[in-house]
């Protein structure tokens, strides 16, 4: 089996397999789109704060040698 027959193969069962899929509507994409969103922002606060505050200590660590 050569390299195309190969090829033709994978692409005819990836083509099999996505008709299986159930793909989310148009309502549930959304929703899960903002849970994402929201908690990329939340987690981006929370290691900036943290950032901040371990920057702050370590500054004034160093001050004190």
């Amino acid at each position: 089996m050569g390299i195309i027959d190969k090829i033709k193969t994978f692409l005819l069962e990836v083509k099999t397999e996505t008709k299986k899929v159930t793909w989310p509507k148009m309502d549930e994409l959304k929703a899960s789109t903002m849970v994402v969103l929201v908690a990329v922002l939340i987690i981006t606060a929370f290691i900036s704060v943290v950032d901040l505050i371990v920057g702050k200590v370590l500054n004034f660590v160093m001050r004190l040698g």
